[in-house]
């Protein structure tokens, strides 16, 4: 028995392994005829416990805005309906909840009218309700005739705005201000009695002119930026003047400043001032994507949401009220208009007018697509969307080692996560800037961070941008550190790190190292090694601990790897590992390692941020495919041999058993002649008749079943047994007999084998695989 045993145990192996193979080939097959494999998806699993240090989820900034229409006697009725739609597009669009914003049309006042007309008060635009009362008012825009004052008081435009937006000085309040201010004319008041009843036309044009350069100084006390897009027959001058004359502050060093705009006529207002509200809300957008809608018609509009995206809006401009709007996320589900999703929470508005909006907070990264559909007798019409969007961010600074010495050189690293999840694609991040200042005493200077792999930046383009600063050898006890990170399309944010300077070499200095993987499978983990160096005198011991994961991010340090005691004095290594959980998040994840004092866990010794995508590694393209028809056809024929090879390898015909009684053959049987596969035998005994091997007949139950992989054999037995045999080996059949399996064909074959002289490589070939 134990030689049987041993002798199992090998074939078995071999025949896993023959298994594997035959199954990677008939795979390669079947990838062939089916196309390239799709990529792995990512595991989802319930929550597990991981080390955290969370924060509140960051939010993207609200906004106070003003939108002023020109509603003047030179506007034609094309114009304003292009004016309104404009100035919805902007005000269904802003994202934020908390937002406020006002419409306001203006002309003159040519006797005893008001020069503004106040169609939407200012708005806390956090309901679907609230947005919608921002639809229905804009529809009051109106053009205004000869006696309700037709001329154009920017003046007065301008101090209802400011009667809004001026309540303080810039950074009194955190919501950034602006005014958009759409016109088609030069000032005129020249009907105007307000700015002198005896002046003249031009008199009363310099005094409104002079009451402008008031208000605009104090759009700059209040850090309001001022927008202008004018169209048709302007004044370039008197716009740029708008622009220049408020606050010229922006979201970040590289954000363009207030500028005035002119489009050739008011078909182009909408794309003006998209672009103006994007540069100074700091939001991304895409173009405006528009198509020609018939009758009856369905059209689909594709939109790109980014994946830094965290709140947006969808706008879009469908004339008529008739026509209706669905929206459908990158995996193509129809979203609701009210309500949530997956992670994603939706707020529509506008359904019953020509302008539509879909509020978004969390949408799924990717395209998105809009479909409007007519109804019949519905005229041919414009229609138009866009997306607009801002990823409400917090960047993460780590300054190490986190007590430097004067004079000594420290690592900063900075990266950026929205709510949702770490960002570290580099096109994600393009157009963004990272910056980090040192303030140590009165000294302050830059330190200049980059992504590229060099100047101590472990690896390029993984979103984890590094710097480093010698520390100046002064008298002060503190460095300030403070990074932040700013652009188009992020909300913005500033991170301080004030570090306490330790007087000559620190009893304690650590270096943590991570290993350079980029890519980890879920429930697997990343080794890294803490360095420690100890002038203390005396054995103490230091921590690992995990900090600020990322939102999704799961990740944990095994109790054994997270405590280590540390010499007296000199260096010592420890090793250790990350754990990801096998739910952690999809993608991007984000953690920093931190090793404290465990005798004073508010002393930190060193920080690493670490950034790693979780998932499984995509499937190699197949070889195969790189040999193109020919090389396919190749790989056909060659499957098709290796086929007939194995069926030959699993013909029985050949084989023989002995059934042997305490050592001495009583009977025997051959397979049948042929293509079989299996060979089927019945061992019959009773009282008096010596046991005998048999065919089996069609009422027998207790059957033997034989079957052959080249020289390997599996028996199975009536009693659910199996055994794996060779050529010539016995296994027990009860009551002191035997069964031998014998392949009396070998010989034959190999003889044959042997002596065929000339014959083709093929059939040479195919003959070694069958003896095989």
């Amino acid at each position: 028995m134990f030689i049987i045993r041993r002798v199992r145990t090998r074939a078995h192996g071999q025949s896993v392994s023959r298994s594997v193979r035959a199954l990677a080939l008939w795979a390669i097959f079947a990838t062939f005829v089916a196309g390239t494999p799709a990529e792995a998806q990512f595991p989802k699993a319930a929550d597990r416990h991981f080390s955290v240090r969370q924060q509140e989820p960051p939010q993207v900034q609200p906004a106070r805005l003003v939108i002023l229409v020109d509603e003047s006697g030179s506007i034609g009725p094309g114009d304003l309906e292009r004016e309104r739609e404009a100035a919805a597009t902007i005000a269904l669009g802003e994202f934020a909840p908390g937002s406020s914003v006002a419409v306001v049309g203006f002309a003159s006042d040519n006797g005893n009218q008001s020069p503004v007309d106040v169609v939407c008060p200012p708005v806390t635009v956090k309901t679907a309700q609230d947005q919608q009362s921002l639809a229905d008012c804009i529809r009051k825009l109106r053009k205004r005739e000869k006696a309700e004052g037709d001329g154009t008081d920017h003046y007065a435009a301008m101090q209802q705005a400011m009667a809004y937006l001026g309540d303080g000085p810039p950074g009194s309040a955190t919501k950034p201000k602006m005014i958009f201010l759409l016109t088609d004319g030069k000032l005129d008041v020249s009907e105007s009695p307000r700015y002198g009843p005896d002046n003249a036309g031009d008199q009363r044009n310099q005094a409104a002119s002079r009451g402008l350069d008031d208000t605009l100084r104090g759009a700059v006390e209040a850090g309001v930026q001022v927008w202008p897009l004018g169209f048709g027959d302007v004044d370039r001058g008197q716009l740029d003047r708008f622009a220049a004359g408020g606050f010229q502050g922006t979201c970040g060093p590289t954000v363009p400043r207030p500028s005035a705009t002119v489009a050739a006529d008011a078909a182009a207002v909408s794309g003006f001032l998209l672009k103006a509200f994007g540069t100074a809300r700091c939001a991304g957008s895409g173009d405006i994507q528009r198509r020609r809608l018939g009758a009856g018609e369905e059209e689909a509009v594709a939109l790109n949401v980014p994946e830094i995206a965290t709140d947006g809006s969808i706008v879009v401009v469908k004339q008529d009220a008739r026509v209706s709007v669905r929206f459908f996320d990158p995996h193509g589900r129809e979203v609701p208009k009210t309500g949530q999703l997956g992670n994603s929470a939706f707020q529509g508005s506008g359904a019953n007018g020509p302008v539509e909006s879909l509020r978004i907070s969390n949408p799924e990264p990717g395209n998105w697509t809009v479909k409007l559909t007519s109804l019949p007798g519905v005229p041919d019409i414009e229609v138009s969307a866009v997306v607009l969007w801002q990823g409400a961010v917090r960047a993460s600074l780590t300054v190490d080692p986190p007590a430097p010495q004067r004079g000594q050189r420290v690592k900063v690293l900075l990266t950026l996560q929205t709510r949702n999840r770490p960002i570290r694609d580099p096109a994600q991040l393009a157009g963004l800037t990272f910056s980090v200042t040192m303030t140590s005493g009165t000294a302050t200077s830059e330190v200049p961070m980059a992504d590229g792999g060099t100047n101590g930046d472990d690896r390029a383009g993984d979103g984890v941008y590094t710097g480093s600063a010698v520390v100046p050898d002064t008298a002060a006890k503190t460095a300030r550190f403070v990074g932040s990170v700013q652009g188009i399309g992020v909300s913005g944010d500033t991170r301080t790190v004030l570090t306490t300077l330790s007087d000559g070499r620190p009893g304690l200095a650590a270096q943590i190292a991570l290993d350079q993987a980029t890519l980890v499978e879920p429930g697997r983990s990343v080794s890294g090694t803490v360095t420690v160096d100890s002038l203390l005198g005396v054995r103490a011991k230091v921590r690992l601990q995990i900090t600020d994961p990322a939102p999704g991010t799961k990740a944990s340090i095994p109790g054994d790897r997270t405590v280590f005691e540390v010499p007296a004095t000199g260096r010592a290594d420890f090793p250790f590992d990350v754990v990801f959980a096998a739910d952690s998040a999809n993608g991007t994840n984000g953690l920093t390692v931190s090793l404290v004092d465990d005798a004073n866990p508010a002393t930190t010794l060193a920080n690493y941020p670490l950034s790693i995508q979780i998932g499984y590694p995509r499937p190699p393209t197949p070889w195969w495919l790189y040999l193109g028809v020919p090389g396919a056809l190749i790989v056909l024929a060659a499957l098709g041999l290796w086929a007939r090879a194995r069926y030959r390898r699993r013909r029985v015909s050949g084989l023989a058993v002995f059934l042997f009684q305490r050592g001495r053959q009583i009977s025997d049987i051959a397979a049948p002649a042929g293509g079989e596969t299996r060979f089927p035998f019945v061992l019959r005994s009773g009282h008096g008749v010596a046991p005998q091997l048999a065919p089996p007949a069609p009422d027998d139950e207790e059957v033997y079943r034989l079957t052959r992989d080249g020289r390997r054999f599996t028996l199975l037995t009536p009693y659910g047994e199996r055994y794996l045999l060779h050529d010539g080996e016995r296994c027990e059949a009860g009551e002191g007999l035997e069964l031998e399996i014998r392949d009396e064909g070998a010989m034959t074959l190999a003889a044959e084998h042997e002596g065929e002289q000339g014959e083709s490589e093929f059939g040479a070939a195919a003959r070694y695989t069958d003896l095989l």
